[in-house]
């Protein structure tokens, strides 16, 4: 008699510890999808001001000329779409098109590339025009 009241008590406390450990897990992943949940609606408060704008930001497509105009467009679309920095470079690599494709492609294939900042580098030494001075030594004048 006395060693089923020590089985039941044994039995009993590990019910009652198996029960707390599924409450603090409970409890546990309910505070990460509440933190979770903070970071989307914070991500919501800082995105575009109206989703519905009759007028999308876009920046157009590169095809190896403007290449100043292209990137200077293409940080204006992640500043505006609050898009991150892992993602700035995949996004850009949609616009672009014939030479300017072809080039990165081979960048891609043979791992020579970084992030955007770097890739924006990249760009400004294959695709800088020859003879042409720039824009801003144009404006100075």
């Amino acid at each position: 008699m006395e060693d089923q009241k020590v089985l039941k008590a044994f039995i009993d406390d590990s019910i009652r510890g198996s029960i707390q450990d599924v409450k603090d897990s409970f409890s546990k992943e309910i505070a990460e999808m509440r933190e979770l949940l903070k970071e989307v609606i914070v991500r919501q408060d800082h995105g575009p001001a109206n989703t519905t704008l009759r007028h999308r930001p876009e920046f157009g497509r590169f095809y190896g000329a403007n290449q100043e105009a292209w990137i200077f467009q293409a940080e204006r679309y992640f500043d505006f779409y609050r898009i991150e920095l892992d993602e700035q470079l995949t996004v850009a690599s949609f616009y672009l098109d014939g030479e300017a494709l072809e080039w990165y492609r081979w960048l891609f294939r043979n791992k020579q590339l970084v992030d955007w900042p770097h890739f924006a580098d990249k760009v400004r030494i294959r695709f800088k025009q020859k003879g042409l001075e720039s824009a801003e030594g144009r404006l100075a004048k």
